[in-house]
């Protein structure tokens, strides 16, 4: 079999598009193929090709995510998939064999996915960097243990399009207070609040609702609500999409307005913060039956590049050996110099203080899941006593990260 894999031309997008959803056992309508066409940057996707016929995608959003003490460029890898006639075969291996390789000839030295099956991207150096949450509660059951409501803020239920003109900047003022949220522009915004009927699976169109402070912004709520009537009894559920808020008051009040909501009988979310601050400010925090599940993979592409380039939360100096079977250039043995203030990272000749694979720096990256984890779970290897509980001091996040956007 003869796979050529290149980037798709204009004209090839539709069926670009139509292999990818048929690969996740779903058929692409016209609404969503032009709203996917508009966002996407065809220089950056990838199709194998067995002859004319498109078999296998895989495509990037340029972005960047918020990392300890900064931000750094991560190639966004999404709509990857392979058909079912040609699993098996190599084909979604060469394509992100080359994929990786377009990432470091960019310079971008991480690349980030959400994975359709954990298994999947591990054997490509990908690791579990953060933990989303799920919940579902009975509305009835959730009391706020402050028994004061917000007294310097208002709520406002807006349109859609008047929220996505203030929740951008929102969102790129929250992101700065936690590691592991992407950048997301205003076009993607759009695209993504585009509200297609076929996203709804049976709910109402979003509701969107702004917290403000002084006339000021500071927290948006979106939603939807798929009312559901028993006997005459309401039982309706409201699945909240996005929550965010740059104080704790903003916050607050927001899942105080979601819990308020006539009608309702259960709250649901997906894709919250492990470290969710609604579970300490109910009485009884078992009745969201809080849940966490994998979120976000990180894969070190320049590690040089991506340890340098955050802040740690520790002082010190450890030295790495880098197993990377998959993309050969990471693979070597680095010192890591690096605190709060800053960091350099540089291949050495020194005798490594710890061994790890490509997959485990990716996890560990963001701070999010420590050494200490990884050295339990058998990834990686101590080769000097102490090395361990010092990489875990310097790589730990306080907060966790958090990617609250799937791409």
């Amino acid at each position: 079999m003869d796979i050529d894999i290149r980037p798709i031309q204009p004209e090839e997008f539709d069926a670009f598009v139509k292999v990818d959803q048929n690969a996740f056992g779903d058929h692409p309508d016209k609404e969503s193929t032009a709203l996917w066409r508009g966002v996407s940057e065809l220089d950056r996707s990838l199709a194998a090709f067995d002859g004319e016929a498109i078999v296998g995608t895989t495509l990037i959003d340029t972005m960047s995510v918020t990392v300890p003490g900064g931000d750094l460029p991560m190639a966004g890898v999404t709509a990857t998939g392979v058909l079912p006639t040609h699993r098996r075969r190599g084909i979604l291996t060469a394509l992100m064999r080359r994929q990786l390789s377009d990432v470091r000839d960019r310079g971008e030295p991480l690349a980030g996915l959400w994975a359709s099956e954990g298994s999947i991207y591990g054997r490509f150096g990908y690791g579990l960097a953060t933990l989303g949450g799920r919940m579902e509660a009975d509305r009835d059951r959730v009391q706020f243990v402050n028994q004061t409501d917000d007294q310097g803020g208002t709520l406002r239920l807006v349109s859609r399009e008047e929220a996505l003109g203030v929740l951008p900047a929102l969102y790129d003022r929250v992101r700065g207070q936690r590691p592991g949220m992407p950048s997301r522009g205003a076009e993607m915004w759009a695209a993504a609040y585009a509200d297609l009927e076929r996203w709804r699976e049976g709910a109402s169109a979003l509701f969107c609702t702004l917290h403000q402070t002084s006339g000021t912004v500071d927290g948006i709520c979106s939603y939807r609500v798929k009312s559901e009537w028993s006997d005459g009894l309401p039982g309706g559920t409201v699945s909240v999409r996005h929550l965010f808020a740059e104080t704790p008051a903003a916050y607050e009040a927001l899942w105080r307005y979601v819990f308020g909501i006539d009608l309702i009988k259960k709250v649901e979310a997906w894709g919250r913060p492990s470290d969710e601050p609604l579970l300490h400010m109910i009485t009884e925090p078992r009745r969201l039956r809080f849940a966490l599940t994998d979120a976000l993979f990180v894969r070190v592409v320049d590690v040089p590049a991506a340890l340098g380039g955050r802040t740690y939360g520790a002082e010190g100096s450890i030295v790495l050996d880098v197993r990377d079977a998959f993309c050969p250039w990471t693979e070597g043995t680095y010192e890591l110099q690096g605190g709060p203030n800053g960091a350099a990272c540089r291949p050495s000749p020194a005798e490594p203080h710890i061994r790890v694979d490509a997959t485990a720096l990716g996890a560990a990256f963001l701070g999010g899941t420590t050494f200490h984890q990884l050295a339990t779970a058998g990834r990686v290897f101590e080769e000097r006593a102490g090395a361990v509980d010092l990489a875990s001091r310097m790589f730990a996040a306080d907060p966790p990260p958090w990617c609250p956007l799937e791409f």
